[in-house]
């Protein structure tokens, strides 16, 4: 992550964000994030943040924000790298 932007390996551009909408690399819009829920282009919940433990749409147990930094290098605490990672990496 670098900034409101997630590049992967090969540091090319994977997704951005701009106020609470997701964006893939051809700028077409993906998702949202309202409140502590991400849902997808089509207003389907995809997931949540409780705490610091992340819950898929079913409301089943996917990671904690712990394993989230684990898994993304220089990532920051919050929503967004959890979003993003979901999202795009997971």
């Amino acid at each position: 992550m670098s900034g409101s932007a997630l590049y992967n390996a090969h540091h090319q551009l994977v997704a951005k964000v701009r106020g609470e909408s997701l964006f893939d690399r051809d700028n077409q819009r993906v998702g949202f994030i309202k409140g502590n829920v991400l849902f997808d282009a089509e207003d389907r919940k995809m997931m949540s943040l409780r705490g610091s433990v992340i819950y898929d749409a079913a409301n089943k147990r996917v990671a904690s924000l712990s394993e989230v930094k684990e898994s993304i290098l220089g990532s920051v605490e919050g929503m967004m790298s959890a979003a993003l990672w979901y999202c795009f990496v997971r």
